[in-house]
């Protein structure tokens, strides 16, 4: 097994143990927070930051972000890493009956 899967399988069990709410706040958020200004700087060619960032029209699509980027991590990556996990699992436990 390579040392990056059992990385994962330490650093999942980890976080398996926080929970799954604080998985999709803490990540969904960051990952929210980061998209929602990144797809907005190319605007500060044309406008000031005040007008880019601090608008109502941003916040409303940084609210979205966040909503959706929660529910996202929610939902998707949270099983997409908990199939992972479990045939990592499965994979290490094989190798030591072998």
């Amino acid at each position: 097994m390579k040392l990056s899967e059992l990385r994962f399988i330490e650093s999942w069990a980890k976080t398996r143990e926080n929970g799954r709410l604080r998985f999709a706040l803490r990540t969904g958020i960051v990952w929210s927070v980061i998209t929602a200004f990144l797809t907005k700087i190319f605007e500060l060619s044309n406008y000031s930051f005040f007008e880019v960032y601090l608008s109502e029209s941003f916040l409303k699509f940084f609210a979205f972000f966040i909503i959706i980027g929660a529910m996202l991590f929610w939902k998707f990556i949270w099983e997409l890493n908990e199939k992972k996990y479990h045939k990592l699992l499965k994979n290490k436990e094989n190798e030591s009956n072998s």
